[in-house]
């Protein structure tokens, strides 16, 4: 392959589906396990990988998305939700940090150099509904309370937003020397405390699947309205990334 590729790491589908309809025509391919889509843009390839969700995939696919496309530059993009209040649904986090928490400690999985980029990102986007902030990807194995994250992240840690594959991605990025830059769209708000687990609603691969699903709202019908808010909140987290996106992918 060319070597103006840049290499994307997304974790689920419905991270991707604005993607692909933002980037329009594209090839569909396969990496080891993993479905890959191969777009030009401005004379440059993109190669996005779909993981899934979790470390070991997001570790597994960056290896593959690698070995597949050689990219001079990683994004690792998604969804995030937000620890503390400060950041509004729609809001595009910019990491300057990636971290990991396990079983209530924090590691530093990477430093992230973004300062330049963050600042014309966020004079660029600065008329928009939206904003771009500096943050910090917090990096954890299972849906953690958002109460229970803010106790265990430092109060100095800027914008912490928590996600299921970072972590993985700066790791393998760093470990190949490829620079990384890490975008995440807040999904759901530090307010927005999810009322059930992700074993609930994933299979063994966790992939989300519709009937169990259906099966927890039938068990605690309470979460019915937090899914529908959750559903309209994530179309607009992923329109306002794929709008980041591009503009980012233009600028690197």
């Amino acid at each position: 392959m060319a070597q103006d590729n840049i290499g994307i790491v997304v974790a689920m589908p419905e991270e991707v589906r604005p993607i692909l309809r933002r980037f329009g025509k594209h090839r569909k391919e396969q990496a080891g396990q993993f479905p890959v889509f191969l777009f030009r843009l401005d004379g440059r390839s993109l190669i996005l990988i779909q993981s899934g969700m979790g470390i070991k995939k997001a570790a597994a696919a960056t290896e593959e998305l690698i070995d597949y496309a050689k990219p001079r530059i990683l994004i690792s993009a998604g969804f995030a939700g937000g620890v503390r209040k400060g950041l509004d649904v729609g809001d595009v986090v910019l990491a300057g940090q990636a971290l990991v928490l396990s079983e209530g400690v924090l590691s530093d999985a990477g430093t992230l150099e973004n300062a330049r980029l963050l600042a014309a990102l966020a004079e660029l986007f600065s008329g928009h509904p939206f904003r771009i902030a500096g943050g910090t990807t917090v990096t954890t194995n299972s849906i953690v309370p958002k109460g229970t994250a803010d106790q265990q992240i430092a109060r100095e840690i800027l914008n912490p937003v928590l996600d299921m594959e970072t972590s993985a991605v700066a790791e393998t990025a760093a470990r190949h020397g490829i620079p990384l830059v890490a975008i995440r769209a807040i999904s759901d708000a530090a307010e927005e405390e999810l009322l059930f687990s992700l074993d609930e609603i994933t299979d063994r691969e966790q992939k989300i699947r519709i009937g169990k699903i259906l099966i927890c709202i039938a068990k605690n019908p309470r979460i019915l309205p937090q899914m529908i808010r959750l559903a309209k909140n994530t179309r607009l987290a992923g329109s306002n990334l794929t709008i980041v996106l591009e503009r980012l992918v233009r600028m690197t």
